[in-house]
């Protein structure tokens, strides 16, 4: 009896050390780039709209993926398009369902398109992991100077060839590798893009971004992935630096004629800085006092970022985003 208890004794420690050792390895794959709190199933968002049809194309050499989303009351009217950027880590779906976008689309009228990035190496990480080459950032697709540009300059050819979308209202809005992406876009494709939205991103390159590209900035002041007050990143954003968001700002009106922003509060949490400009396309920055690395109003289960400010990225976007054409 007394080898069968220790035994039994043995067999219980092994299991709870296996347990652990699950839940740790689990963790710092999902950590990798600090993203993991976005990417929760969205299952509200799924039950009030519908999911976007895949596609896929070719470019440089590789076939490439994205899903577009049209609302129900499309009609055959021209429809303005939203492009929507996962953070590293990420992927299409996942910022499909995270953000609500499709449900914004329904109300407002507009098609959505959500590309993939570029799969990173496994290296035991768990599920569809992708990054986009935003310039210094981020993973795989940096590393291999993947021309991210390209690709999303022909999906908007390609969605122009099989919905009647508008290509004198294009947007792009992109979460953290996805709003860098979106700034690169600004700089490189100008003429193609009208406005974007980048949330908790940054510019990481050194590039003018075209003064007629409206731009609208949401960050969170307790941003520690891509800091707010600039420098590394927490987790795997270590050892990329990135400039502070007020330089990013500075960068993108100098060339604009911008005067002294506007600055007001929207229900207590939010910052807005509203830059009026004589030479180029309007500016705002929306600072979200005590924010973290999240998309504002996403679904986030089980989050342990910080507030969000009590808005809505996805509804800001848009509304900030249908003032402007080419």
């Amino acid at each position: 009896m007394d080898r069968f208890r220790v035994i039994l004794s043995f067999m219980i420690f092994l299991f709870v050390i296996s347990a652990l050792l699950f839940v740790m390895n689990s963790r710092s794959n999902a950590e990798d780039f600090g993203f993991r709190r976005l990417h929760g199933d969205n299952s509200r968002a799924a039950e009030d709209a519908g999911e976007g049809v895949a596609f896929s194309l070719e470019a440089g050499g590789k076939v490439r993926n994205y899903m577009v989303y049209e609302p129900a009351a499309a009609a055959g009217k021209k429809l303005p398009l939203m492009v929507v950027l996962h953070g590293g880590l990420g992927n299409s779906r996942s910022i499909e369902r995270s953000t609500g976008m499709n449900r914004v689309a329904d109300r407002e009228g507009f098609i959505v398109a959500y590309p993939d990035g570029t799969e990173i190496a496994r290296s035991g990480m768990k599920g569809d992991r992708r990054t986009w080459n935003a310039g210094s950032c981020c993973g795989l697709a940096a590393r291999q100077g993947v021309n991210d540009v390209a690709f999303i300059g022909k999906i908007i050819e390609d969605i122009s060839s099989r919905y009647n979308a508008d290509r004198r209202r294009v947007y792009v809005a992109g979460f953290s590798n996805g709003g860098m992406m979106a700034y690169r876009l600004a700089c490189e494709i100008p003429g193609k893009i009208a406005a974007i939205i980048p949330v908790s991103g940054a510019l990481t390159i050194d590039s003018e971004v075209g003064k007629d590209v409206a731009v609208l900035h949401i960050h969170g002041a307790a941003d520690n992935h891509v800091p707010f007050g600039g420098g590394e990143g927490a987790l795997a954003m270590a050892g990329v630096s990135f400039r502070p968001v007020q330089e990013t700002i500075k960068l993108v009106t100098r060339t604009r004629g911008c005067g002294a922003p506007v600055e007001r509060d929207l229900n207590g949490n939010v910052r807005v800085f509203s830059y009026h400009c004589r030479e180029g396309a309007p500016v705002e920055l929306y600072v979200i006092r005590g924010g973290g690395h999240v998309w504002p109003g996403s679904h986030r289960k089980n989050t342990e970022e910080p507030d969000t400010g009590g808005i809505s990225a996805s509804q800001i976007a848009w509304d900030f985003a249908k003032q402007f054409s080419k």
